[in-house]
């Protein structure tokens, strides 16, 4: 050891100069030092923070004696301070291990194969970027004092609210947050038929027969922002008004009279697991609207309780196996005062049991306690208990007599005390019974000279005197104190725990809460259970299984093995953190503690989990003994060779190749990480590396020892043994054991033999959105995925043949996907005009789409066999030369259109190299100026017009020769005709479908099945005769050779056309019009137009367009086949096998060229109407109804005859929509009936929930109750009465709505917005939230809707 002074300096990696390593000594200075050698460098003063690094590289003699640089980034993380004298010692490297290595990052998306392929299995990820969903539970004690004589709300919103926020700004942390209040609110009725009949279902009834309604109050959904601590004042208003919302909204909306009175409830009686669950609901559809800047998931509640929570039994076991499944990090932060118990404690509701109680202790969330570090002035003792508020002596001594008189008849209350022997009713209460079986659980380690013996069995003498408990203890743990307590239960049934196989379940029990239980309570109506000190609850027999080691890997392990959880705090001198630290870390990762349970351990706050999230590591180290999976499991295998599946598919052309055997392995190794499964570790190969515990060289002998020996892997390893990789995966209780064999792949997969059932659970709850001021009534359903049911062979599959559509992914397959919306630029100007214009040039909005079609999404070129000029190039050239020539213009994009007309100013657009060839404006061609070329007529000769058109239109081309030489775009070829020739555009598509059906032109693909020209981006090409009448041929190739359905799936081909009337007056006058053959012609056009728009199509998408990817990548893009300047262009991005930064090059880079060419490219929720009745949609989100002025629509539809008011309505609608720059689109799972609209500016939705039919009688109220029941045929003033429901128009039987439905667009984020230029950015943050207030304020008010019909 030696003490030197500490220099930094930048580390260099270019090389240039100055150092390019992180450490910089000389062997002159610490004799023996050589490379490869650790050192050991800390302060003096500093013994904890210690930096262990390994020596690269050694100096003959630096500028100072005794000193040593370290590179900035290194010093600054372990603490060393320039300048500073620091102790140097030199570390034999045999003596130290690398446990564990933490990787934080932002504002990336890193998916689990990503992880999986840096090929270290010891990093722990954590995301300075996540989505986190902080609830804050407004519980009745929000509003009591704490022992320092603060509200526990202040406690919870300045205290650990403001510590938090400090946090996340201080890590730079960019968290995408969503804060929610909830409470469940109870009335004081004795059945349902005290509330309204409207309101009866809406209410709940618990197990004790309690009426209650839940509430949700979004304050910020999805939002990122550099400081958070503006949210406390927002977060302050709330609370004083709190109360009061949730407490008088039923009275408000069904009268004050009719509602039963409301009071607020505890925290542990609140919807703890019901809030846990609804964020599961959005954390489970990851692989939806997936953001590429964020990773991680985290919900975040925040009690002012003590941990405990009166629960379901059916919704802990859901809750837990979700929470296991999906591997998301869910933090319980409670302010209230810690316990002299063990918690988070989950107290059951027994319906059938009402004599009973039983509890558990959830090891599947993280606790947290946050304390202030304040003191009281005449005392440092801290209570850590609450009495609860005895009641009235008088109805105290009431209650106990009429107890005592029902337990023992004849007894005085007052001698209570006296009747039992309380020391022998303990003694009873904690004898573990004899029948409970116990080889099942893993045994307790403890030294032999503890005193662990039962105590005797209490004779029947003792028995009739077992005592209950005071009055004053009973009270307190019925509120929010019991205790834990563990215990065998065998009856449980097979669908409570995942934990424990069915008929050894560890449980907890007690022997009830309720003052009326406890004193009615008797040992022996529990037979077969005992009671676990609930003060040392290290006694618990503990199993390992899959779910409780499914973080384990997230902790570093000490000396001895054990794992360390550093968030806690202990009242003892320092020697007890040693013993005590494992305690809560035990019921997670099943380490017994060899020390006893002791009140004086106080648990504190786990600030990294709550900064800086962890991903769910990529292995784990538990798998099933061999007893276990013949007894418990069901294995099935299957074997894939990859030479066999692509025998047809390794000569074809195209993008899309299939993988290699041992290409394809990996990836299925990657894909069942990415699909939450994890690397199993045994503890036998701890000491092989990391890369080589994964995937391993096995022989078949040793596989044959870890599998079930009878299963037809095992056989048909009978007879050879090759050398093997074999992997190890497991996600729940299913386990996948992947065999590389030579040429073959064997999937082996055990599944639980007695799944778990997938129970449903449905909750209604009450939401208050940001935008609205009032609380709507939804649905949501709550429910485990059947894993089991996963068809891996499918998808195994589709990896190996390179994603094959004879695999096509489907919905069940999960794979990720982004939607994204073409928006014309020249809507977002017209968004600032008022009212809008209509388009003025919608040629520019063809030319500007054919060029990003060509560029970007199918990236080809022009052939280099033709020479083209750009427009300045071509001028320039003139006036240098002088000469006059005559030269020919092919009307496309690239002519038509100017890049500058498009690109802001004072930016360049960077550009891929496969456009950088070719020029984007080059569509000039120069040709003497003796021959001028022939006007083409509709009369003109097939073969003419095919020679003419050979020698004026530009071909295009891409890689590996897919296309033919002479191959050119259908809407070049009639922009051509049209503009240089005169023809129209009827004429000029008459023309070219006469040379495709007398085969002067055919398809790109070579097909002949192709018999119609369709305008449009469509790749045509001449056929071989050029001239069929002189037998002239030519030896031109075609590319695909015919095959049309691979065509399809390598090139995105779209129709074009012009549908959906964009002139506001002529909608106007439609909806006027007395001539009932407009009326219909209009309805009629529309619906053909939606028709039209709904077809999409599929294609194979290179995501790797730079090349960054070791891999092959590939995804899919699912379009509309037709495009129209008046409508959006709504496009799915589809992968599996890509990764997640490749994905955000492809997005980017496609954003930028979007915007060159004259288009605003966002992001689209895949569900936009957010429907709370759907079942597993965003709990948090709903859409806000714009109710119509029913008056005044009444009045102008009184007019024309009732037959026509549903066309009228449906017009009327639209005009309106569009008045206020809306533009129709189109999903792919747009449903028939409704018709969507999205904004100009992207920034949100429309729905009109109603359409035009071809049968005007048909009554159209069966679709409304998609989005709620419907009430009566006017809502109250604030429009929420009938929930989703919006005033209706009766006429004639028809219940026709009058409004819209309005979403905001959430995933247009702030990095959405900076992406964008100058010129497309146009509106403002708060633009969504003003447009929706313009639009409510037009549809309601009489005088602008008068003044709108008469446009």
């Amino acid at each position: 050891m030696k003490l030197m002074k500490l220099f930094t300096h930048q580390m260099n990696i270019s090389g240039g100069g100055g150092f390019t390593q992180d450490l910089v000594i000389s062997s002159k200075d610490i004799p023996g030092l050589k490379v490869g050698d650790v050192v050991e460098i800390y302060h003096p003063e500093d013994e904890y923070s210690r930096l262990l690094i390994q020596v690269t590289s050694l100096k003959e003699e630096l500028q100072h004696r005794d000193a040593l640089s370290l590179d900035q980034a290194v010093a600054s993380t372990f603490q060393l301070r320039a300048l500073l004298q620091v102790y140097v010692k030199a570390i034999n490297p045999s003596d130290i291990s690398l446990d564990l290595v933490e990787l934080t990052f932002k504002d990336q998306y890193v998916g689990r194969s990503e992880m999986w392929r840096l090929n270290q299995n010891l990093i722990v990820f954590r995301s300075a970027s996540s989505m986190v969903y902080l609830f804050i539970q407004m519980s009745s004690e929000m509003w009591n004092f704490d022992v320092f004589g603060d509200l526990y709300f202040e406690r919870a919103v300045d205290g650990f609210l403001g510590d938090l926020f400090t946090r996340w700004k201080k890590e730079g942390c960019n968290h995408e947050v969503t804060i929610v209040l909830f409470s469940r609110t109870y009335y004081e009725a004795a059945s349902i038929d005290a509330f309204p009949s409207e309101m009866r279902s809406k209410v709940t009834a618990d197990f004790r027969g309690r009426f209650y309604e839940d509430y949700y109050r979004v304050l910020v959904h999805n939002e990122r922002s550099d400081d958070w601590h503006k949210m406390l004042t927002q977060l302050r208003i709330a609370f004083n008004s709190y109360p009061e919302e949730v407490l008088e909204a039923s009275h408000k909306k069904y009268g004050q009279q009719n509602v039963p009175k409301a009071y607020n409830s505890s925290a542990s009686h609140g919807n703890f697991l019901e809030v846990l669950n609804m964020s599961l609901n959005v954390f489970e559809k990851h692989y939806m609207d997936r953001s590429l800047d964020r990773t991680g998931q985290l919900s975040v509640v925040l009690t002012p309780g003590v941990g405990i929570f009166e629960v379901s039994r059916e919704l802990t076991s859901i809750t837990k196996q979700r929470i296991i499944d999906c591997g998301i990090g869910s933090d319980l932060v409670c302010v209230g005062e810690q316990p002299l118990h063990a918690v988070p404690l989950l107290r059951f509701q027994n319906k059938d049991m009402l004599d009973t109680d039983d509890y558990n202790i959830p090891h599947w969330l993280n606790l947290s306690f946050y304390t202030t570090n304040k003191k009281l002035g005449y005392s440092n003792f801290v209570p850590r208990l609450r009495l609860p508020v005895s009641p009235s002596t008088k109805d105290n001594v009431r209650l106990m007599k009429s107890q005592s008189e029902r337990i023992h008849p004849g007894c005085e209350t007052g001698s209570l005390n006296q009747l039992f022997d309380y020391d022998a009713y303990d003694a009873q209460v904690f004898t573990l019974p004899t029948q409970v079986q116990r080889q099942n659980f893993k045994p307790v380690t403890r030294k032999e000279s503890r005193n662990t013996s039962v105590p005797p069995e209490v004779n029947p003498e003792q028995k009739k005197s077992i005592p209950t408990r005071p009055v004053g203890l009973v009270d307190y743990l019925s509120t929010s104190h019991a205790p834990t307590l563990f215990q065998p239960r065998k009856e449980f049934g097979k669908n409570y725990d995942s934990d424990d196989t069915p008929g050894s379940r560890t449980v907890i029990g007690s022997e009830g809460s309720p003052l009326e239980r406890q004193l009615a309570y008797r040992p022996k109506s529990r037979p077969g259970r005992a009671l676990i000190n609930p003060f040392d609850p290290s006694r618990v027999p503990v199993k390992h299984t899959s779910g409780r080691r499914r973080w384990i890997h997230i902790y570093p392990r000490q000396p001895d093995g054990t794992t360390l959880d550093l968030g806690f705090k202990v009242a003892l001198d320092s020697e007890s953190y040693k013993k005590l630290a494992d305690y809560r870390v035990q019921l997670r990762s099943t380490k017994v503690a060899d020390e006893p349970f002791s009140p004086a351990l106080t648990t504190g706050v786990d600030w990294k989990s709550l900064t800086t999230p962890a991903c769910l590591p990529i292995t784990t180290d538990y798998f099933p003994d061999s007893a276990s999976l013949q007894k418990d499991y069901v294995v099935s295998d299957y074997t894939i060779s990859p030479d066999d599946v692509n025998v047809d598919d390794y000569n074809r052309k195209g993008s899309r190749r299939p993988l290699e055997t041992s290409q394809v392995y990996r990836e299925f190794i990657s894909q069942r990480l990415a699909q939450g499964f994890q690397l199993i570790v045994l503890p036998a190969l701890s000491k092989s590396s990391a890369r080589h515990i994964s995937v391993r060289e096995k022989s078949a002998d040793s596989i044959k020892k870890v599998v079930n020996p009878s299963s037809s892997f095992i056989r048909s390893l009978s007879h050879v043994d090759p050398p093997t990789k074999e992997s190890l995966l497991s996600i729940g209780r299913i386990f996948h054991k992947i065999t590389l064999l030579g040429s073959a792949i064997t999937v082996t997969g055990y599944k639980p033999r007695h799944p778990y059932d997938g129970r449903k659970f449905s909750y209604i709850y009450n939401l208050r959105t940001p935008y609205i001021k009032y609380y709507q009534c939804l649905r949501t359903d709550f429910y485990t995925e059947k894993l089991q049911h996963f068809n891996w062979n499918h998808m195994d599959h589709y990896i190996c043949t390179g994603g094959s559509p004879d695999y096509a992914l489907t919905e069940s397959s999960k794979y990720w996907r982004l939607r994204m919306c073409f928006l014309p630029l020249d809507y977002s100007k017209r968004f600032r005009q008022d009212p809008p214009s209509p388009s003025s040039n919608e040629d520019r909005t063809f030319d500007g789409f054919t060029k990003f079609l060509e560029n970007t999404v199918n990236r080809m070129r022009h052939s280099s066999k033709k020479k083209i000029h750009s427009p300045l190039e071509r001028t320039m050239s003139t006036i240098q030369k002088g000469e006059k020539t005559t030269r020919t213009r092919v009307h496309s994009v690239r002519g038509r259109v100017e890049k500058s007309s498009f690109r802001p100013e004072g930016r360049n657009s960077p550009s891929l190299d496969l456009e950088s060839s070719t020029s984007s404006d080059s569509l000039y061609q120069e040709k003497p100026s003796s021959e001028p070329p022939k006007k083409i007529t509709a009369d003109s000769p097939l073969s003419e017009v095919a020679d003419i058109l050979k020698c004026s239109l530009p071909f295009l081309e891409k890689f590996e020769d897919l296309l033919p030489p002479t191959t050119f775009l259908s809407y070049e070829a009639i922009h051509y005709l049209v503009e240089d020739h005169g023809l129209s555009r009827a004429c000029a598509g008459e023309l070219l479908q006469k040379l495709l059906s007398e085969g002067y032109i055919i398809h790109a693909s070579g097909s002949k099945t192709v018999l119609h020209f369709v305008p449009g981006f469509h790749l045509y090409c001449f056929s071989k005769i050029s001239s069929p009448a002189r037998g002239k041929e030519e030896a031109i190739g075609t590319g695909m050779a015919g095959d049309y359905p691979a065509f399809e799936e390598e090139f995105v081909e779209v129709n074009y056309d012009r549908y959906f009337e964009n002139d506001l007056c002529q909608l106007i006058n439609c909806f006027k019009a007395d001539d009932e053959e407009i009326l219909i012609d209009a309805s009629k056009k529309y619906r053909n137009d939606l028709h039209k728009l709904s077809v999409f199509k599929e294609a194979y998408i290179d995501v790797d367009v730079t090349g960054r990817s070791d891999r092959k990548e590939w995804g899919h893009l699912l379009y509309p086949s037709y495009f129209t300047p008046n409508a959006s262009f709504v496009a799915v991005l589809k992968w599996v096998e890509a990764t997640g930064v490749v994905i955000f090059d492809l997005v980017l880079g496609w954003v930028r060229k979007a915007q060159i060419n004259g288009f605003l490219l966002v992001p689209m929720p895949m569900d936009p109407l957010f429907i709370g009745n759907s079942g597993r949609c965003d709990p948090f989100r709903a859409p806000l109804t714009i109710p119509m002025n029913v008056k005044v629509i009444e009045e102008c539809l009184e007019k024309f005859p009732a037959s026509h008011w549903l066309h009228r309505l449906w017009l009327l609608h639209d005009a309106v929509a569009r008045r206020f720059s809306y533009i129709p689109s189109i999903f792919e799972n747009t449903r028939r009936f409704q018709v969507q609209y999205v904004h100009a500016t992207g920034y949100s939705f429309l729905v009109m929930p109603i359409a035009p039919e071809k049968d005007s009688t048909v009554s159209i109220s069966n679709r409304l109750s998609y989005f709620s029941k419907v009430g009566s045929s006017n809502a109250d003033s604030n429009f929420g009465s009938s929930d989703y429901g919006l005033p209706l128009i009766e006429k004639n039987g028809l219940r026709m709505p009058c409004g819209f439905l309005w979403v905001a667009n959430y995933l247009l984020t702030k990095k959405w917005k900076v992406s964008q230029t100058k010129e497309s950015q146009i509106v403002d943050e708060n633009a969504h939230s003003k447009c929706f207030q313009d639009l409510t304020r037009f549809c309601q008010d009489e005088t602008f809707l008068r003044d709108f019909f008469r446009l």
